[in-house]
């Protein structure tokens, strides 16, 4: 019999299956009344025509929960079962433990957090403050200097036209190593005159720089002593120079005040650098007299103040202007981007290191766009950290906008509370290894053969052969204590015969190797260094003199009536010639920085790095000479014994000339010097035809 309430449940689930017969395909239906512990599975077939009967779930229903709750009785049983006793023991005094340095933990993180945050927000505001005084130093020095150079020019103590003066704009510039060029212009005559930083062989020095009436208004380059006076011309410019129609200049006449040029990268440096121009004016009829200016390279002295300032373990500082581009940065990471001509300022979003791109992206993400951005302290996430920012507007009275950027990464305060942090839950570990100890020695005599056979198979594993298992029992753990020790002897000598093999194989390779190597480089029939090892030493001495600005010479060497000697003596003869003019190559180039090398066939070169012409003819000089005095017979040639002609070419690298154009300039000398009547040499200019000497 079914109670009143039985009943209606089966109603409900009655009037459900007919709505589920007037769908297509099977349908189910599913419910449970806890009340009357009643479970209800509907299924419908409408294709078979057929439906379970309800009855017979509501019959079994208190045997499905039953056996559902003895499923999970068993389940935890057997979950239980499988975990060691020592756990089960151990697990109450671990929550404990767990628990009181949870409590300790937060409490000590809340209340090292607060003090994070007022210390960060006093150091954030004392080194923006330092960084402001020193970006204020740096560029009010360059208006400073070009205020004395104007009184100066004014009063008479410098003349820019004679250069007399000159040495206070010397002494300024060594005074103030983040000055890269002091100089002076005037609107009369049109005359230059300024010091400036040059790199020679590695080394930074003072030139004095001059363009007047007196120079033909082309630039001098003069060495300075030891007190800034002209002591020898070092070089002379190609092109004349108006300093007059020069944006510098103009842009400070234009304005009459001082004014700041735009952030470019130096000609010499690839550094960014900034022109402070100050206009002088005639106090009488306002009528300008000239315009003093001064280069200072920002990353020099701004890169060096903000590496060395001390903010945190982690944290770093840079400046960038409104158009995003990176001035200065308290990490080593470039500023630039490029090389050559090609080189430009790096954007703040593009830096390599991945605190400035993502600090950049999030002032520009909140400020919609650095130009937009204002002073103030900002908290950033950051890969789950917080970043403490500060950001500071810089402007002066001459129209520089810059922005300074201080991150402070919160780790770098709470390391020491992190620590403590560690130090107490290292305790709280501590007390509860002491706890399971005890527990622990029960089960350590059951299992401690096995852990022991389990550490040897790992040592094995990782190569420690030397680690060999010592149980002495007579059961099936003896036994596997003594294969294991079989296998491990068995195994090390596998792998020192496999490594013998090995370093045998290894050496091979390296002679090979080394043998591959020189017979790339070296020319076998003269043993001088090859065609392709003189390209790559041409482009190499290229580019450093070009840098240095130090002329290159080459002597381009043809044997003379070379065919006509093979033809009459045979190609072993030939072979003797090529290496006997060879060995008189090498010992003609004295310097070790001298390089003999076979052009190809007959022709060899002599690449001499920092060596004038006559540095070039000298050498020529003794090769003709040698190979006088050693009267190889040659019955083809007119002069009846070998001879070589020479072409020589001295140039120092520049922009507009390659390597392939020098060595074709030595190779229009050679063939001068051949239409000359050999046995001579001839040397190459930059304008050609060559003159033979």
């Amino acid at each position: 019999m079914y109670t009143a309430s039985t009943l209606r449940i089966k109603e409900s689930a009655k009037n459900c299956l007919e709505r589920l017969s007037r769908s297509d395909g099977v349908r189910t239906f599913f419910a449970y009344f806890p009340s009357c512990q009643i479970l209800i599975f509907c299924s419908f077939n409408r294709q078979k025509r057929d439906a379970y009967d309800i009855t017979a779930f509501f019959q079994v229903s208190d045997k499905i929960r039953k056996s559902t709750y003895r499923l999970i009785v068993s389940l935890l049983t057997k979950i239980l079962n499988r975990l060691p006793l020592r756990t089960v023991l151990t697990i109450p005094f671990v929550a404990q433990v767990i628990g009181v340095v949870g409590v300790v933990g937060y409490l000590s993180f809340q209340n090292g957090q607060a003090t994070v945050n007022d210390l960060a927000s006093q150091l954030r505001s004392e080194l923006t403050g330092r960084i402001l005084q020193q970006i204020q130093t740096v560029v009010e020095r360059p208006y400073i200097i070009n205020q004395i150079n104007a009184n100066s020019l004014l009063q008479g103590d410098l003349n820019v036209a004679t250069g007399e003066g000159e040495h206070q704009l010397w002494q300024q510039a060594r005074v103030f190593p983040s000055t890269n060029l002091i100089y002076c212009a005037t609107e009369a005559d049109g005359a230059f005159l300024g010091v400036g930083r040059f790199i020679d062989s590695n080394s930074e020095m003072l030139r004095i720089q001059a363009s007047s009436e007196a120079t033909d208004y082309y630039f001098y380059y003069y060495e300075a002593d030891s007190f800034g006076n002209r002591s020898f011309l070092r070089s002379q410019g190609v092109e004349t120079y108006d300093p007059r129609l020069r944006p510098w200049y103009q842009k400070a006449k234009a304005k009459r005040d001082q004014i700041w040029s735009d952030i470019y990268l130096d000609f010499d440096t690839k550094l960014p650098t900034i022109t402070a121009n100050t206009p002088i004016y005639d106090s009488n009829n306002g009528e300008i007299l000239g315009v003093c200016a001064t280069d200072i390279i920002l990353s020099q002295e701004l890169n060096e103040f903000l590496q060395e300032l001390k903010i945190s373990e982690t944290g770093i500082a840079f400046i960038v202007n409104p158009a995003g581009s990176l001035l200065a940065s308290s990490t080593a990471d470039p500023i630039t981007d490029g090389t050559g001509e090609n080189t430009q300022l790096l954007a703040a979003s593009d830096s390599e290191n991945p605190l400035i791109q993502r600090i950049s992206d999030y002032l520009n993400r909140t400020y919609d766009g650095l130009s937009n951005v204002k002073s103030a302290q900002h908290v950033f996430l950051l890969e789950g950290q917080r970043q403490y920012i500060q950001v500071v507007r810089f402007k002066d009275s001459h129209g520089l906008d810059w922005i300074v950027v201080l991150v402070v990464p919160e780790n770098d305060f709470m390391a020491r509370i992190n620590s403590n942090t560690q130090i107490t839950i290292i305790l709280c570990v501590v007390a509860l290894l002491v706890t399971v100890f005890i527990g622990l020695l029960i089960t350590q005599w059951l299992t401690q053969p096995l852990l022991r056979l389990s550490v040897t198979a790992k040592d094995i594993a990782n190569g420690k052969w030397h680690s060999v298992s010592d149980i002495d029992r007579a059961d099936v753990i003896g036994d596997l204590s003594r294969s294991f020790s079989t296998m491990t002897e068995e195994l090390q000598a596998s792998f020192k015969n496999l490594e013998t093999r090995v370093d045998d194989r290894t050496t091979e390779l390296t002679r090979l190797n080394q043998e591959l190597r020189k017979l790339s480089r070296i020319d076998d029939l003269t043993q001088t260094a090859n065609r392709r090892s003189f390209n790559s030493h041409l482009e190499h001495e290229w580019q450093r003199l070009l840098r240095d600005q130090q002329p290159l010479t080459l002597l381009l060497c043809d044997v003379d009536y070379f065919k006509k000697y093979n033809d009459t003596y045979g190609h072993q003869e030939g072979d003797r010639c090529l290496q006997t003019i060879a060995n008189v190559l090498l010992a003609a180039a004295r310097r070790p920085a001298d390089f003999v090398a076979r052009y190809g066939g007959e022709e060899f070169t002599i690449t001499m790095p920092n060596t004038a012409v006559d540095g070039g003819v000298h050498v020529a000089v003794d090769i003709i000479q040698a190979l006088k005095d050693m009267q190889i017979p040659h019955a083809a040639s007119h002069k009846k014994q070998v001879t070589v002609s020479i072409g020589i070419v001295t140039i120092v690298p520049n922009k507009q000339t390659t390597p392939e154009a020098f060595v074709n300039l030595a190779d229009r000398a050679l063939y001068a010097a051949k239409s000359k009547g050999r046995d001579r040499y001839c040397i190459a200019t930059h304008h050609f035809p060559p003159e033979v000497l």
